[in-house]
C-alpha cells in the first residue's frame, strides 16, 4: 500500500507528511484515500470510502483528477503550467504541444496556482486525462 504514495512522493514531490492526516484503502488496482475516521468507521459496509486517490498499472500510478485538485498544490515536479487558452482546451478533453521541463508519463497541469486536472506527456505532446463528468460508479 505505500508503493504507491511513494511513487506519488517521488513523482511529483508531494511530501510524506501531506499523507499523514489521512487513511488509505486498496481494493484492486485502485487506492482510495480519507479521513482516519471515515475510514475506521465499520458499521455498515460502503460502497466506497473515501475518493479514488489513484490507479495502479503495472508499470505506473495514475492519480486521479479529483485527488489532485486537493493536494496538487504540494506538487514541486511534473508538473506543467498551461495558459488560460491551453487549460480550456485540456479541461474540454483535447491535446496541446507544449515544450515543458518534466518527465514523460502523467504530470499535473496549473493553471494560475491551481492544479486543474491530469494529463500524460509524451514530448511534446500534453493530452487531458481530466474527466469531464464525475462517474457515479
Amino acid at each position: 500500500m505505500t508503493q504507491p504514495i511513494r511513487i506519488l512522493e517521488e513523482r511529483f514531490g508531494i511530501p510524506a507528511r501531506v499523507w499523514d492526516r489521512f487513511a488509505l484503502l486498496a481494493e484492486q488496482q485502485t487506492v482510495f484515500i480519507g479521513t482516519k475516521e471515515v475510514m475506521a468507521f465499520a458499521a455498515v459496509r460502503p460502497l466506497r470510502r473515501g475518493i479514488r486517490l489513484l490507479r495502479v498499472f503495472p508499470r505506473s500510478v495514475k492519480p486521479t483528477t479529483w485527488a489532485m485538485q486537493l493536494f496538487g498544490s504540494h506538487a514541486t515536479r511534473n508538473v506543467i503550467e498551461v495558459t488560460s487558452e491551453q487549460a480550456a482546451k485540456l479541461i474540454n478533453g483535447g491535446e496541446i504541444r507544449i515544450e515543458a521541463e518534466v518527465e514523460d508519463g502523467f504530470v499535473l497541469i496549473r493553471w494560475q496556482r491551481y492544479v486543474v486536472g491530469v494529463g500524460l506527456y509524451h514530448r511534446p505532446i500534453l493530452k487531458s486525462h481530466i474527466p469531464r463528468h464525475r462517474p457515479v460508479d
